[in-house]
């Protein structure tokens, strides 16, 4: 893949949205064994845009109690650690690109599919763990499936015109996405998605599944079970057309996928009905659009 042009034209983008400093700061939290509810509640505080939305989501219908939650650290004990990386991260996505009503690319549709990619990833490993020979957290799966497709993302708001035309001839052809973005682009977006995702420093495994989503056979084999459960999460909310990535057509499936993870084509419907069983979550962290 000629990738030079593509890397030029990266680098002359000014106003790249940059991860704030607090998502940073509770993801390493929650990885720190010694983290407590109230270390952790201490790094939202210092945020105030950040605590209003944990705040919003932990008093919302989905984790709503009987009596309202006032204080971070409460929130943070009632929701657990893990989803308050989860929270932190998603809407800091999600206001550091904001709204794009764009025809051909709907933005909060686009971002319904990744949030329900995470979910899937999750449902999808706690179905086939016994295959598997590493383990991971729900908070490294959430993300792989948030940022998966972040490249689209880049392409859209900084690429617009050639990301347009795509978006248009994927359509028209029903072929790939990516295979398209390669032709006009010199690039996908698994690349550039990849590139951002380094930017952000973000783990290397995570970087890994951003980038080897559409080819898992081709990833690092320390970090290809956690690529395979994302090319599998995303087949699946793509086949099923749970949110909308701008892909008109279903990528195709790698055979190799299914055989390692021990799971089976009729058992998609199980997935299915679990992911929409955890959609009330997505629909509080869209609010933030």
């Amino acid at each position: 893949m000629a990738t030079d042009p593509i890397l030029d034209r990266l680098g002359t983008i000014r106003n790249l949205p940059s991860l704030p400093a607090v998502v940073n700061k509770v993801r390493q939290a929650v990885r720190n064994p010694r983290a407590d509810a109230r270390r952790i509640a201490g790094i939202i505080e210092d945020d105030p845009s950040m605590m209003t939305r944990i705040l919003k989501v932990v008093n919302s219908a989905f984790y709503g109690g009987v009596e309202p939650i006032t204080s971070v650290q409460q929130a943070v004990a009632r929701m657990g650690f893990n989803a308050v990386s989860n929270i932190a991260m998603s809407t800091s996505v999600f206001s550091s690109f904001g709204r794009d009503d764009e025809a051909g690319f709907d933005r909060e549709e686009f971002w319904r599919h990744c949030i329900s990619t995470g979910i899937a990833a999750n449902v999808l490993y706690d179905a086939t763990a016994g295959n598997l020979n590493r383990r991971y957290s729900a908070d490294v799966l959430h993300l792989a499936g948030l940022l998966h497709d972040i490249g689209k993302i880049i392409f859209e708001q900084f690429f617009h015109e050639e990301f347009a035309v795509a978006l248009e001839r994927c359509a028209f052809e029903h072929r790939p996405l990516f295979s398209v973005e390669t032709e006009i682009l010199s690039a996908n977006h698994s690349f550039v998605g990849a590139w951002l995702g380094e930017k952000w420093n973000l783990s290397p495994e995570v970087v890994e599944a951003i980038a080897f989503h559409h080819d898992p056979e081709n990833a690092c084999e320390e970090y290809r079970e956690l690529v395979m459960l994302c090319h599998a999460a995303n087949f699946i909310c793509n086949l099923r057309r749970i949110g909308n990535s701008g892909d008109s057509t279903a990528p195709s499936f790698v055979f190799g996928v299914w055989k390692h993870l021990g799971f089976d084509a009729d058992d998609i419907p199980l997935v299915v009905d679990k992911i929409q069983e955890e959609s009330a979550k997505s629909e509080i962290l869209l609010s933030f659009l």
